[in-house]
Parts: structure tokens; C-alpha cells; sequence
């Protein structure tokens, strides 16, 4: 296979078919036999402003994404101004020609702050404050500027009186052909995107057809890359991995409130409720879907789940941080009752509203303390597309084995990452039934007779029961007897202690990368990925690098963290907040302090780029703490 490693920001107006085009490029490169890796960046509104997707293709597993990009794709003009800062030598930058004379005065889609910003680098360098201008400034920083005639080329192609409909498929059809993937695939991608709709398929094909050929007649088009590929692998997003993770773990309702990210996860569920169950799980999970309730608020949400997981059906809920604030009275409830509910926490940039279609990881800490009073939880985090698939499974058995709250963490810059997946094993994770009680005598819901802390649990027109937010007795009556509470409270902490025994610890931490490197890179999260490709160009550059990567906070693999951090000789935290709050925990629970510190809290995705050039910094004694800035 001829060996490609691109990267591709393909930005334009939010509505304006960005997806469609990241879609196109993604399937086309992986028709050709190429791995891909993408991430989207929107603004919080819902139509109008700038939208792009960072798209990096690659005949090896692609890890993470890289700055400055091979090729800046501006379906409008505004992403002219807006990625002015991420152009690179050889950056090849593709336009409508026809965007020449667009003024920054009329790109009223563009926040003041940034217009303001980019004036004065433009005026700075003495250049006209219009795309003309801004083009200048890319070419004079290395980029190579494509003008392309959009309109023309689609009237070539289709009779149709509004050609802006498709400079989308013109846009990636073109870079397809510059970088070389060859037409069928483009072709392919298109048929699977529009799968059935022909009259949207054959305007789109003829597209292609004039777009490759605009390309090749004025010798832009690339050397043939890539190869048709056999797959069997899924283009999912880290929204997809989650849901689907549910539907594979025995999920059976869910509720939630929509708030960005995580309101796509509940909208994939509710397109899927009628699931055909195999055999096998058929006799474990009986017939039926799943139900997804959409409720008037997250309180709301998080206590009707609670509700249906105490009739022993699997529940969860999904949310954000605003989202997940209004849950934690809720939360609080179902540490007290032992109620086995998942609850998937998508992170983004905050406080309050905050950055809402942004990245962030500064919700751990709440994650780990939310809700008055002490009781046990599991916390766990996924850092790629296959882990959102098994951790979504696992995170619903840990619920029942242990019947607490289990909170999942998903970052916004994974929910909305796109990977190729490798065929899921719908057998990874075995499905736990419920501790059942087995029917004779008085049925204690809370009893103490148990050297796990986990008591059989029954069900709603069953079990009698009583549930209740007060501390309760061995039947679920209230009291305030003080050596009933000692023995309550003991035995819901149990289940950490032997959560902390059964969970495998390559479940909790990893290594990853040479265990004898000087220099240990910590992280959680969407910078997996990016971390491990880092430290493997670092390593070969002489700067051993490995990785720890962390993936579950509670319960927290202490021995082993400490055992390794105290082994090597530079610890660098790298995380998307200011605090460095996974640090903290580390220090909270083995003592170590790590001094050095590489962070991201414009809340962009971390890049591997940005990561090398980091890790340098300090190795070389230069900084402790690296603030990262990339993104647009």
C-alpha cells in the first residue's frame, strides 16, 4: 500500500454540510485501505457559524491528529480568517476563487474578539483586511494556495438553480483527488452516505466525476493512493461506541434531558429500540427493546432511572456538566438505596454554560465528590472509540455486581471523534444477572449479612421492600440508631474495597511504551492517543518516553500508580484543564507530586504535535507548567 499520512481541516458554515463532506473523506479514505481518525469543533449556535473537522488519514493506526495541517479545505470565507494561525509550510490551501474580494467587515458569522484579532494581524503586516489580504499572510507563512472554481465546475457537472448545495462534495472530491484516492472510492462513499436515495446519489456522483477531472486536467490530481479495501470495520464516533456499548450490555431504559454532547448517545438509543435479541441474550436479557425517555429535566431523569433500575431493569442516564449538577441530590439517592445506575458524564468546557460544544476535562473532581454525604460510587473514563463500547458495557456490570452509582466520562473531544472501529466482540463482556433473593424468610433488602456489602436485590410486584432517601435499617425502615448506622455505612463501603480486589488493575491504569523510559507521560482520556504517539516520536528522537494512562478513578489503582511513578525520573501530567485535576487525585491517593505539567483549556483537542513540542520544553528544563494554544 503506498504509504499516506494527511492531515485535513475542511471548515465552512455551521449547517453548511461539514459533516456530509468529513463523512465523504473518511469513508472514501477508508475504501481505500486507510486508517482515519477525525474530530469535529462547532460553535454553540445552530446554524451560520464556523464549523470544521480535523480529519488525519494514515496506512498505520492513526493515534491522534497533527498542526499544522497538509491541507486547509475553506468551504466559505470566514474559514479563510479563522485558521489563519494553523498554516504550515506546504499547507495547501483550497478555496472558491470567488472568495477574492470578501471583506472581514461582512464576515458578521465571526465573534468580535476573533475579527478584532485577526484585523490586527493583518493590519500589522500591512495587508488588506479582506480574504485577498489573509491569503497573502498563508502564503507568506509557507501555505500554496488552490483557487478553485466552485460554481463552474457544478454547473459542469448538474442542472440544478442552487449550485452552493453541492460545493461540499466538490470540496472533499477535490482534495480526494489532490492527495490520490481514486474516484471509486469517492463513488462508494457517496452511495454509502446517501445509501438508497437516488436522486440525491446521482447528482452527487456527477459531482465527483467533474471534480476529479477539474483535477486532473489542470494537474493537481495526486499519485494513485491506496487500495480497495475488504472491510470489517465500523466509521463510529464516540457517541455511537457508548450507545451501542449499552445495547450490548443489556441496557433496557434510558433518560435523559438534551444537552450537548451527550444528548446524541439517548438520539442513537432512540433510533435503535426495537432490538432484535440472539438466542443466547434473549435467554438472559428476555425479549423486547430498549425504552428512552426523554424527560423535562435532569433531576427528573436521574431519579425516574434510578426508579426503573430498582424494578430490575438495567437503567442509565445520560448527561452533561450543567446536567450533571441537577442530578447529584439524585445521584445522592441512589448511593443511600444501593441502586445500580449508570450515569455517562460528557464533559465539556465550562463553568456554567461555559463553553458548551467545547472540549474539557474538569468535571473529575466533581465526578469523584458529587452528592451530599459519603457513600460509595465507581468512576471510570474511556480515551478512545473501542474503550466507549466495552467500558459502556462494563460500567453497567459493575453497577450490578456491586448495585451503586457508576459514572462514566466521556470528554466532548471523543464523543464527537470519528474512528474506524475493528469488528465488535459482542462476547468481550459477559452480562451479569441480578442477586436475586432466593425467597425464604423476611426479605432484607440492606442486609447485613454479607462480606461484600452487596445484598440480594429484589424487584418492584415482587419483593416488599422500603425505599427511602433516609438511613435505614436491614428492611429499609428509617432510623437514626447509631450502631445501625456504623453497620449501614460499613457495609456500602465494602463493595469499593472489593471492587478494588476483582477489577483487574489493567482495567483501572496501563502502560504503555518502553517501562525502563525516563520520562512518563500521565493521562487520561481523548489524549490516549496522542500521548502514545507522541512518546513513540519522542523515543525516536532519544527521548525514552512511555505512557500512563489512567482509566478509572474510583475505585484508584494506588500501588500500581505509585509503584510506577516512583520508578522513573520526569512525571508530566497532561490534561484539557487548568488545575491538572487527575494530578490531584494521584496526589490524594499515593502522595506523589507531579511538578510538571503540559494542559489545554481553550478547549480544543490535544494534538501530537503539541505534545512533542511539550514534553521537549520541559525535558530540556525549560518550562514546568506548557499551557498548549492550537485550535481555531
Amino acid at each position: 500500500m503506498t504509504k499516506l499520512d494527511v492531515n485535513v481541516v475542511i471548515g465552512g458554515p455551521q449547517g453548511g454540510g461539514i459533516d456530509t463532506s468529513a463523512n465523504l473523506m473518511s469513508r472514501a479514505f477508508a475504501f481505500s485501505g486507510f486508517d482515519i481518525f477525525s474530530t469535529r469543533e462547532f460553535h454553540s449556535n445552530i446554524k451560520g457559524r464556523h464549523s470544521y473537522v480535523h480529519i488525519r488519514a494514515r496506512d498505520t493506526k492513526v493515534q491522534g491528529l497533527k498542526y499544522p495541517p497538509d491541507i486547509l479545505v475553506a468551504l466559505d470565507p470566514d474559514t479563510i480568517f479563522e485558521h489563519f494561525e494553523d498554516i504550515g509550510k506546504g499547507t495547501k490551501v483550497i478555496y472558491d476563487s470567488s472568495f477574492a474580494t470578501s471583506e472581514l467587515s461582512q464576515a458578521r458569522m465571526i465573534m468580535r474578539d476573533t475579527a478584532s484579532r485577526i484585523k490586527s494581524v493583518l493590519d500589522e503586516n500591512k495587508l488588506e483586511n479582506n480574504v485577498k489580504g489573509m491569503l497573502e499572510y498563508m502564503k507568506s507563512h509557507g501555505g500554496i494556495l488552490f483557487p478553485i472554481p466552485f460554481e463552474e465546475i457544478v454547473r459542469k457537472a448538474v442542472d440544478d438553480g442552487v449550485p452552493s448545495r453541492y460545493y461540499n462534495t466538490l470540496g472533499a472530491a477535490i482534495t480526494l483527488s489532490i492527495i490520490g484516492i481514486e474516484s471509486e472510492s469517492t463513488k462508494e462513499a457517496i452511495k454509502h452516505i446517501f445509501g438508497g436515495k437516488e436522486k440525491v446519489i446521482a447528482p452527487n456522483l456527477k459531482v465527483v466525476d467533474e471534480a476529479y477531472r477539474y483535477a486532473q486536467d489542470n494537474k493537481l490530481a495526486g499519485e494513485s493512493a491506496g487500495k480497495k479495501a475488504k472491510l470489517s470495520q465500523f466509521l463510529l464516533t464516540g457517541n455511537d461506541g457508548a450507545a451501542i456499548g449499552k445495547l450490548m450490555g443489556g441496557l433496557r431504559f434510558q433518560t435523559y434531558y438534551p444537552i450537548t454532547p451527550a444528548s446524541d448517545e439517548s438520539s442513537i438509543l432512540e433510533e435503535h429500540e426495537a432490538v432484535k435479541w440472539l438466542s443466547g441474550e434473549a435467554e438472559t436479557l428476555g425479549s423486547g427493546g430498549v425504552t428512552v425517555v426523554q424527560t423535562e429535566d435532569e433531576i427528573s431523569a436521574v431519579v425516574m432511572a434510578a426508579g426503573a433500575a430498582m424494578t430490575g431493569t438495567r437503567s442509565a442516564t445520560a448527561t452533561s456538566g450543567p446536567g450533571f449538577s441537577l442530578m447529584a441530590e439524585g445521584i445522592s439517592f441512589a448511593g443511600m438505596d444501593e441502586i445500580p445506575l449508570v450515569i455517562t458524564l460528557y464533559q465539556r468546557g465550562g463553568p456554567s454554560t461555559g463553553l458548551p460544544t467545547r472540549n474539557g476535562q474538569s468535571d473529575l473532581l466533581f465526578a469523584l465528590n458529587t452528592g451530599h454525604g459519603e457513600f460509595p460510587r465507581i468512576v471510570l473514563s474511556s480515551g478512545d472509540v473501542g474503550e466507549c463500547i466495552y467500558d459502556s458495557m462494563k460500567a453497567l456490570n459493575y453497577a450490578q455486581r456491586y448495585q451503586l452509582p457508576v459514572l462514566h466520562l466521556i470528554d466532548k473531544n471523543l464523543a464527537n471523534t470519528t474512528e474506524l472501529v475493528d469488528g465488535i466482540d459482542i462476547k468481550k463482556e459477559k452480562v451479569y444477572g441480578r442477586n436475586e433473593p432466593d425467597g425464604n424468610g423476611t426479605y432484607k433488602r440492606y442486609s447485613l449479612d454479607t462480606k461484600d456489602g452487596v445484598s440480594a436485590i429484589g424487584a418492584f410486584g415482587k419483593n416488599i421492600f422500603w425505599l427511602t432517601g433516609d438511613e435505614h435499617d436491614e428492611l429499609g425502615h428509617v432510623t437514626e440508631d447509631t450502631v445501625m448506622r456504623e453497620a449501614q455505612m460499613e457495609k456500602r463501603f465494602r463493595k469499593v474495597k472489593v471492587a478494588a480486589e476483582e477489577i483487574p488493575v489493567e482495567e483501572k491504569a496501563v502502560i504503555y511504551g518502553d517501562k525502563n523510559a525516563k520520562i512518563t507521560i500521565v493521562t487520561w482520556g481523548s489524549q490516549k492517543g496522542p500521548a502514545i504517539e507522541a512518546a513513540e516520536i519522542l523515543s525516536k528522537q532519544g527521548i525514552k518516553c512511555r505512557v500512563l494512562y489512567l482509566r478509572m478513578f474510583m475505585p484508584f489503582p494506588s500501588e500500581f500508580v505509585e509503584k510506577e511513578l516512583r520508578a522513573g525520573q520526569t512525571n508530566i501530567i497532561v490534561e484539557s484543564n487548568m488545575l491538572g485535576q487527575a494530578a490531584q487525585v494521584i496526589r490524594m491517593n499515593t502522595g506523589v507530586d507531579i511538578s510538571n505539567r503540559i494542559l489545554k483549556y481553550n478547549g480544543r483537542h490535544v494534538t501530537v504535535d503539541e505534545l512533542v513540542d511539550g514534553v521537549k520544553r520541559i525535558a530540556q528544563g525549560k518550562e514546568k507548567d506548557v499551557v498548549l494554544k492550537n485550535g481555531a
